[in-house]
């Protein structure tokens, strides 16, 4: 153990099962880590945002805000616990973790609540909830959010405490937002008031990151063992993401509302193959590219809002626009 982490006595066994799997992937089975970081990407950012894209743009519209809704509280929720707990990585914890080589690249910054657990219990338990009368397909969902979990752990990213964290926040998350969906759709007024609460909380959270948290500084052979400020950098990134994302949907669903079911088959597809592509590309590439490189956050932010508010709102208005003028020629 790394004596100035001091760690609590609570984390030992946590360690000690992950060094039990440790000693199965590196012995015996660490042909499954391209599977099990395969199974991942279900909790980064691109995937769960096309999932509720293609609900949003193609399928069903209240749905499509329902998701987009867990995915952005979620992130909100999850940025702001890592940075008040800082808890460090399973390797930092202890010297005997060895992570999957594979799995590093992707597991930078704090560790809990673990982010994948949190975003795929959001967005697959989400469409689990939605789909819960199909019992063999919310039983498959609830079965992957469980195994995307253990991925984390068998990778050797992350502890049990954080993909419990995680799991959980998912988990709250799935009825509460939906009651606060059923509560704005009595009134779409009050789609904009909610608009207004997230923003706020999201300033006040971001202030409080920048400005009023401490961070523990420790190093290991002369490096940091997390910069807090890379990690600021992130959050301000990605919240400006998930609020172009809520603030976008919210604003459509008041003044700019369509029903994808009213659209023909081949209109919905089109939608989706356009839009998907468009959103594997930004996202897997423009915007890792931004984070990657570190731009100033007064170029990042304003680019992240905008990739964000143009999913939710301006794809919709330019593709309604565009089928509404190809009907009436």
């Amino acid at each position: 153990m790394i004596d100035c982490l001091s760690n609590p006595e609570w984390i030992n066994p946590q360690i000690n099962f992950l060094l039990f799997l440790q000693n199965l992937r590196i012995g015996h089975f660490e042909c499954f880590d391209k599977f099990f970081l395969s199974i991942t990407i279900f909790g980064e950012f691109w995937l769960p945002t096309l999932i509720c894209a293609i609900t949003y743009w193609c399928i069903d519209f209240r749905a499509g805000i329902y998701l987009f809704s867990l995915e952005g509280i979620n992130v909100i929720f999850a940025h702001l616990l890592k940075m008040i707990a800082c808890v460090y990585r399973p390797w930092v914890l202890s010297n005997e973790i060895q992570p999957s080589e594979l799995a590093v690249p992707f597991a930078k910054g704090y560790s809990c609540p673990s982010g994948h657990s949190a975003m795929s219990s959001s967005v697959v338990g989400g469409t689990a909830y939605l789909l819960r009368k199909k019992k063999l397909i919310c039983a498959l969902l609830i079965c992957l959010i469980l195994l995307i979990g253990f991925s984390r752990m068998w990778l050797g990213v992350h502890t049990p405490q954080d993909v419990l964290f995680g799991l959980t926040i998912g988990l709250v998350l799935i009825f509460a937002v939906n009651k606060i969906i059923d509560w704005a759709e009595n009134n779409t007024d009050r789609y904009l008031h909610l608009a207004g609460i997230i923003n706020i909380f999201a300033i006040l959270a971001l202030i409080y990151i920048k400005y009023f948290n401490s961070y523990r500084i420790n190093y290991a052979d002369g490096e940091l063992l997390v910069n807090p400020q890379k990690s600021i950098y992130v959050t301000f990134a990605v919240y400006a993401f998930v609020l172009g994302l809520l603030n976008g949907c919210f604003i459509c669903r008041k003044y700019f509302p369509f029903n994808p079911k009213e659209a023909p088959l081949k209109n919905r597809i089109l939608r989706g193959i356009v839009g998907g592509a468009g959103i594997i590309a930004i996202l897997k590439f423009i915007v890792a590219y931004i984070i990657m490189n570190g731009l100033s956050l007064t170029t990042a932010c304003p680019v992240m809002f905008a990739t964000g508010i143009f999913i939710t709102l301006i794809y919709p208005i330019i593709f309604t626009k565009i089928e509404k003028f190809s009907q009436n020629k």
